[in-house]
């Protein structure tokens, strides 16, 4: 029959057992969440170029727009 101590210590296990399982399960969802952040921030800069290339076609079209107008 087990003692006391036995089953205290048993016990602790189990819970130390427990706390690792959740520990794990919080680190793959924070892993999860790492990489959603980082699929959203490629996009970001995906977006930021392509706005940056329709700024710049805008002030080319604006500088020729202009040019144009002046020399009528």
């Amino acid at each position: 029959m087990p003692t006391k101590k036995h089953l205290e210590t048993e016990a602790k296990i189990r819970e130390l057992r427990q706390s690792i399982d959740e520990l794990e399960q919080q680190l793959m969802v924070t892993r999860q969440a790492e990489r959603a952040q980082h699929k959203t921030l490629d996009h970001l800069d995906e977006y930021i170029d392509a706005v940056d290339t329709k700024t710049s076609s805008l002030k080319l079209f604006w500088a020729e727009l202009k040019r144009e107008w002046l020399s009528l």
